[in-house]
């Protein structure tokens, strides 16, 4: 058998083969495939072909694609690239796993361990499938990245969208908003001019705009914004009057009683909402280390509140809910917040705090929380 490193590549032994996907990971449940037909100038030649949209000339039957090239280059393509990426879950505001444990074998004999070996990998173009003097080959490739399918098609100026496996009327997928829809979030002050909010709150968007009852609406702009952390930085020209302060070094979290204040489901209300609850983990969804669990109720348009201690300190920011359970919420973890500030040039004054009752939280601190209002 001859085996494969990234970049390599072998001779294929006729025009129709077979790919065998090998994976811990559940194929077609967690993470899918998708082939690009390229022409000479690597944009789309003719429509991908998906695990749940197989084409003539690629089909899958238990993990085991089999490629009819002569079909394929038949149409002027020239290259054929497979890509392999985590889906995305509708019912969380992160990706529903992580690429890892992935090798190919081609018709039975060539073998690739792809070396997918980083932490938080979404999508990997693995293999490409061309021709050259008459013989079809195949390479062995390794572009391996955290976004998701969908900007990394955009990276590649071709449109890709997955289709989540349990996908129902009520649970679209991932997609672009369209011209003209808005939508809503949370911020919250950080510094005179800044505020912290989630990416998906502000992704897609052309115009951002945050409010608060009986004030002027100011216009913000993204200074940095991160997917993989699902986090952003905005920014407005005005002064802010209020500004929540990031916890820092280590605090015992778990157990801890925190209070939230956000903008949910504002188009029924406009006030702003209080809920309470406790730190119920320490890591996220699959264990992740990024973000942390806790059970004060959130809704549609939470994401990006403040999660704080009785002293007002910050120690995460809403990102995401899983459905049908019970308040099993997630936040980013305020060191992870620190280092997008730091890595910004942004600082975050912090000044000793003690305990308040939550009403005097609130009165202390309700004025650096904002309503996001974002337009496509």
């Amino acid at each position: 058998m001859t085996t494969l490193i990234a970049g390599a590549n072998a001779v294929l032994s006729n025009s129709s083969i077979s790919i065998a996907i090998n994976t811990s990971l559940a194929m077609g449940q967690t993470v899918g495939v998708v082939w690009l037909a390229l022409g000479e100038d690597y944009s789309a030649k003719i429509s991908p072909a998906y695990l749940h949209e197989q084409k003539s000339w690629a089909k899958c039957d238990d993990g085991v694609w089999t490629l009819n090239l002569a079909e394929v280059f038949g149409q002027g393509v020239k290259s054929v690239q497979m890509v392999i990426y985590a889906y995305y879950d509708p019912n969380l505001a992160i990706p529903a796993t992580e690429l890892a444990d992935i090798a190919l074998t081609v018709d039975g004999n060539i073998y690739y361990d792809v070396p997918v070996k980083e932490r938080h990998i979404k999508t990997a173009l693995v293999l490409e499938l061309y021709e050259r003097g008459g013989q079809y080959k195949c390479r062995a490739l390794a572009e391996c990245t955290g976004v998701n399918l969908k900007a990394f098609g955009e990276h590649l100026g071709i449109s890709l969208y997955e289709k989540f496996p349990q996908e129902t009327s009520d649970t679209p997928t991932q997609r672009r908003p369209v011209v003209g829809e808005t939508w809503t979030g949370t911020a919250f002050a950080i510094d005179s001019h800044h505020l912290l909010t989630c990416h998906h709150v502000i992704d897609g968007a052309s115009v951002i705009g945050i409010r608060q009852q009986g004030r002027a609406d100011r216009q913000a702009y993204v200074v940095m914004s991160d997917e993989g952390s699902d986090t952003a930085l905005i920014r407005v020209d005005e002064p802010l009057s209020c500004v929540l302060p990031l916890a820092q070094g280590q605090v015992e979290l778990l157990g801890e009683s925190v209070v939230t204040m956000g903008f949910p489901l504002s188009g029924l209300t406009s006030q702003l909402q209080v809920t309470s609850g406790n730190i119920s983990g320490l890591l996220g969804v699959r264990d992740d280390i990024r973000f942390l669990q806790f059970t004060a109720p959130i809704q549609a348009g939470s994401s990006g509140s403040p999660l704080m201690l009785a002293t007002g300190e910050v120690i995460g920011m809403v990102t995401s809910s899983i459905t049908n359970t019970q308040n099993m919420n997630y936040a980013v973890k305020y060191q992870l917040l620190s280092a997008l500030l730091s890595s910004a040039g942004v600082a975050n004054a912090h000044t000793p705090h003690t305990a308040m009752s939550t009403p005097e939280l609130i009165r202390a601190h309700k004025e650096a929380v904002y309503l996001v209002g974002c337009r496509a």
